[in-house]
This record gives C-alpha cells, structure tokens and sequence, in this order.
C-alpha cells in the first residue's frame, strides 16, 4: 500500500486530522506506519508561500518521503491545496521532473481564493485567531494575501499548472476536489458568503478552470477576443450536500453523512488507472449535478452554483489599471430602462471582491442560476463592457484610455446559449483585459530653432 500524506490549512495543525487518518487507516488497509502528517507554521507574518514550497521538500527529503511518479497519495485540506500545487509546479513540472503523486485528494481547497482572506487580517485574524497563535497578534499576513480572492498569486499559480503546465490528469497525478456547500452555524456564521462552505467557494475550489483574453482597440471597435480557454488536463470535482469547510474533513464526529463522505474520500483515493479515473470523474459529475439541480430553485440563493468571475485589467504598454468599472447592460436599452442591467447587477452579481494588494484584479460572484433567469426573462444579449481612469477625454489628463464616451470603446455581447457557456457554475474564469494606453499631442512637443528663440524674445 503506497504511504499516505495529509496538509492541514491556515491556522490548523496537523493534530486536527488524526481522526480521518484514523477512518482511513481503518477502512482501507492502509499502515499506520504508512500515515504521514505535514505539519506547517501558517500564523507567521514573515512566511511566504515560497517559503512553505521550499520547506515542504526539505521534510519531504528529510522524511526520505518516495520521489519516483505514483509512488505516494496525498490528502491537503483548504490552503494545503495552494501549497502542493505549487510545490509541484515548482519542484518538478517547470524542471521537467513528474511529481511523485499518485492520487491527490483536496478536501476544500482554497485553489482560487477564500472570502474569509480579507476578514482574517480585520477580524478573525486580529481577534479570534491571533489571541491564540503563538506569536501573539500574528496570522501569517502573506498567506492571507495569497489566499485572497482574486489574488495576483492564485492567478500567476494556474497559468503555471492549469493553462499551461499539466500535472493534474488522468494518467499523470490523478486529483479530486471534495467540497461542501453548507456555511458555519452559531458566531462562526459571520464568514458564511453565498455559495461558500464558510471558507471557500465551490467555485474557487473546482480546479477546472478556463481563461480569456479580451483587447480593447481605440474607437467604438468590436474588442477582439479568441475562445475561451479550458484549463489543461482532467480533474475530478465533488460537491457535498450539508457539509462545512471542516466537516469536510471528517472534524464533525456526529455529521449524519460521515459514512458516505468517508466512501468518497476513499474511493478518490483507491483510483488506479485512466478508465477508473473517468470513471471517477463521472460519478463525481452525476453527484454535483443532482446536488446542485436540488437547489438550483430555492429562494435561498446560498446553495446556487456560482462562477467566480476574475478579472485583470492592464494597459497595450504593460501598466495593470488600477480604477475601472465592469459594466453588465442591454445594448438595446439604456439608461433608468434597461432592466436587464438592473436585474444582473442587482441580484446575478451578489459579490465584488477588489483585491486589496492590487485593485487591477477582481473578483465577481455571479449567481448562474439567477443569471441564466434573467436573461431568459429579458430575452436581449447581455453586454459586457468598462470604462477606465485616467480618462484622456477630460482636458487635463494627458495620457490615459478612451472608454467613457459612447462611440470611445466597444463591448463583448453574449446571447442566451453564449451565457451559458461563458458562465457556469462551480467554476472560475480568468479574463486578461487589455486597453489601448494613449497620450495626447501636448504630452511631448518638439519645436524649430527659430520658434524657440522668437519665444525667448518675446
């Protein structure tokens, strides 16, 4: 039986997961001599994801851990999912090495982004979670800007391993994604988002992911765009009715749906070839279908599917655009009639996450069913246009965009069955949009000999 390793999250430790080393160990045959359990300082202001991939392969060396492909299983749990990917990516896809995973099973993982990032550097960092970590008043500040939402770092991560590297597939390291749909219950209930498991999104969870690139061209010009692209190699992903972000991980001891959770994390870890794993994926598919066809209708929108929308807005000359506005509208109504954008903004877009370290990425939550109604109601295209600052219209900026005017930029328009395809739930989407940096004349002038000295003689 190949060794088993398990990573905690933020703020856990390892002790935390004896009891589902435990059920494993009971129910699959596996050794306890072949249980390991990682165990990382996620509390430190001073740590750095780099410096946990970095001490990641020190242990794993130390531990003298197999090397060789599919020679081990691993098991992370919420920003443990950040820390092997990148490990991967670092210490073997980008050198040309296959990592030594066999089967990875991700119990909630914070892939693209957990809304409790922001609220742990304010709230439960400061106060809850800062009282009790060893260095008093600390909560690891550069893993919570990685683990933010729309963060520069989750977005430099899956162009490494999902839209360009390939670990993750069904011959190569065979990965599943567990996550619950339920938020916290009592004073804990302050992180719940909609959509969320009370730490992360079903959403940012999903490894399955997909990138666009739109360029805006001066004057009111269609933006040119290629097609969406699916990120790379094959995941499977699983979504939990009624669990939490540490249910999840077998922590609740009286869950009424443990036995079934349990029959899921070990069949995710018993996948042996390619047939079994699309076999796998299948199943996975089915489940979260009926899961989310279960709620898809509930005036409670928490348990919808939603699609974390991140988009990254820079400039022809490399510059990231820091002030802009995404607009949602009806290209045939405007102004107090367009009811389409009304709707879509008030409630398919039920969160915007601005990142805090760079306000050129965001983060929109957009609700697919909610979504996929209104614009079925409304019967138009859904338009998807910005507009940027510096605006070069107003006389005292000299350089900046084009976009408030009527006639200054163009937009990406979107039929019925197009929204559906772009947007999709339990998934997140990267756009890279880029705007045409322009400067006016009076920004650099070059004058003749003469005209200068008739100046100075004047």
């Amino acid at each position: 039986m190949k060794p088993l390793l398990i990573l905690h999250g933020w703020s856990d430790e390892a002790e935390s997961f004896l009891p589902l080393a435990r059920a494993i160990e009971t129910h699959s045959g596996r050794s306890v001599h072949s249980l390991f359990l990682g165990n990382y300082v996620s509390l430190d202001d001073d740590v750095q994801m780099s410096d946990l991939v970095r001490a990641l392969q020190r242990a794993w060396a130390a531990e003298a851990l197999p090397v060789t492909p599919k020679s081990i299983d691993v098991i992370v749990h919420s920003t443990g999912g950040l820390i092997i990917r990148d490990w991967m990516a670092s210490c073997f896809s980008e050198k040309g090495r296959t990592p030594p995973i066999n089967n990875l099973l991700m119990l909630a993982p914070a892939n693209f982004g957990s809304p409790l990032a922001h609220k742990g550097r304010a709230i439960y960092g400061r106060v809850l979670k800062g009282f009790n970590a060893r260095k008093r008043f600390q909560t690891g500040t550069h893993i919570l800007r990685a683990l933010e939402m729309a963060s520069p770092y989750s977005w430099q991560l899956a162009r490494r391993d999902r839209l360009q590297g390939n670990p993750m597939s069904a011959s190569g390291v065979r990965t599943t994604v567990i996550v619950g749909n339920t938020g916290y219950r009592g004073i804990s209930s302050l992180a719940n988002e909609l959509g969320s498991d009370g730490t992360v999104y079903a959403a940012t969870a999903n490894l399955n992911c997909a990138a666009l690139e739109i360029q805006f061209p001066p004057g009111d010009r269609a933006p040119r765009y290629g097609a969406l692209r699916e990120s790379r190699g094959d995941t499977a992903c699983l979504l939990m009715d009624g669990f939490d972000h540490s249910s999840i991980a077998l922590k609740s001891e009286d869950h009424p749906d443990n036995e079934a959770l349990l029959g899921f994390i070990l069949q995710a870890l018993d996948v042996s070839s390619t047939t079994t794993f699309r076999q796998w994926q299948q199943t996975c598919a089915q489940h979260t279908a009926a899961v989310l066809t279960l709620h898809e209708q509930d005036s409670n929108a928490h348990k919808h599917g939603f699609q974390n929308t991140v988009f990254r807005v820079r400039d022809d000359q490399g510059f990231d655009v820091q002030d802009y506005v995404i607009e949602f509208f009806s290209d045939t109504a405007r102004g107090d009639n367009d009811r389409l954008a009304e709707k879509v903004h008030g409630e398919a877009l039920v969160k915007v996450h601005v990142n805090k370290d760079n306000a050129a990425y965001r983060s929109f939550m957009i609700d697919c069913s909610a979504l996929y109604r209104i614009v079925d109601e409304q019967n138009e295209a859904l338009s998807i246009s910005l507009s940027a600052l510096p605006d070069l219209n107003e006389e005292r900026n000299l350089v900046g965009y084009r976009s408030f005017g009527n006639h200054d930029i163009g937009q990406l328009s979107l039929d019925a069955q197009a929204v559906r395809r772009f947007f999709q739930p339990n998934r997140t989407v990267f756009i890279d949009i880029v705007l045409t940096r322009e400067h006016k004349d009076a920004l650099f002038t070059i004058d003749t000999l003469n005209t200068f000295d008739q100046q100075v003689d004047q």
